[in-house]
């Protein structure tokens, strides 16, 4: 459950802040603190709010809250770096009585993880390994390819490739347990070599690097994808897990029923560049 807080950070009044419910009674009251790094020249935004602060470290500080909740922040910085605007989003969890530290000059990194990253936007649900094997197939995978799946859930797809291909291959998830078992089916399954596993929000991806992406996402969160996909060198190839994307057409799709099972599952191919409806 969310509510809205107003804190009196350090240098900005009226700022509010969203706060995740993480448990029933309160304990006691800490404040938050954040350390923000960004240019000397940049802009701060917490909420929305402007900051009055300047310099290449930013420290707020809250009023005591309620320890036994997560505190989440939305902050972007805006600069000029060779003469062109540069904006930064990130959004960060907090707990009372710690300080997060945000490094708006450099990439995100997995090391952020578990103080940044919003709730996941489907549950898990495993693809059947018969369909994981059809995608890559459709997808003609070879072993000079490198997959990207987006929303990795155990890693079972970019194990898959790796074994099967001797490709590279990438898992992005953002929730931190899905990260753990996919960590321990890479290694379980000895491809470490072949296989990176990041924690991250697969909607501020570069997914330039990929030749194969693979998909099981709803419809929706497809389409949100879509000028990411379209940054693809041309060529690559896109498989979704039965959902389509809206408003481009696919090149081929077919349909598959796993050994033991009755559910019909479809598969979606698409190439670069995107061919608009």
């Amino acid at each position: 459950m969310r509510r809205n807080l107003t804190l009196a950070l350090a240098g900005l009044a009226g700022l509010y802040l969203t706060a995740l419910w993480a448990a029933q009674e309160p304990v006691k009251a800490q404040p938050v603190r954040l350390k923000v790094m960004v240019p000397a020249n940049a802009e701060v935004e917490i909420e929305g709010a402007k900051t009055k602060q300047t310099g290449p470290v930013r420290r707020f500080i809250s009023p005591p809250v309620e320890v036994g909740k997560t505190y989440v922040y939305s902050i972007k910085a805006t600069w000029t770096q060779d003469g062109k605007p540069v904006t930064v989003e990130r959004t960060v969890r907090v707990k009372p009585g710690e300080e997060v530290e945000v490094d708006l000059t450099r990439e995100e990194t997995a090391r952020d993880s578990d103080k940044k990253f919003r709730e996941p936007d489907v549950i898990f649900v495993p693809t059947p390994q018969e369909v994981v094997e059809k995608m890559l197939e459709l997808a003609k995978v070879t072993k000079d390819d490198v997959v990207y799946d987006l929303g990795c859930g155990d890693g079972r797809i970019v194990v898959t490739a790796a074994k099967k291909y001797g490709c590279k291959a990438v898992g992005f998830d953002i929730d931190p347990e899905r990260v753990k078992e996919s960590l321990e089916n890479v290694k379980k399954n000895n491809v470490e070599k072949l296989v990176e596993i990041k924690q991250a929000d697969i909607f501020t991806l570069d997914l330039s690097p990929a030749s194969v992406v693979t998909l099981y996402l709803l419809p929706e969160l497809n389409v949100k994808l879509i000028p990411q996909l379209e940054k693809l060198k041309p060529g690559s190839r896109i498989v979704s897990h039965d959902f389509d994307m809206r408003g481009v057409k696919p090149d081929q799709t077919i349909t598959i029923t796993p050994a033991g099972s009755e559910r019909e599952h479809t598969i979606y191919l698409w190439t670069t560049p995107l061919k608009k409806e």
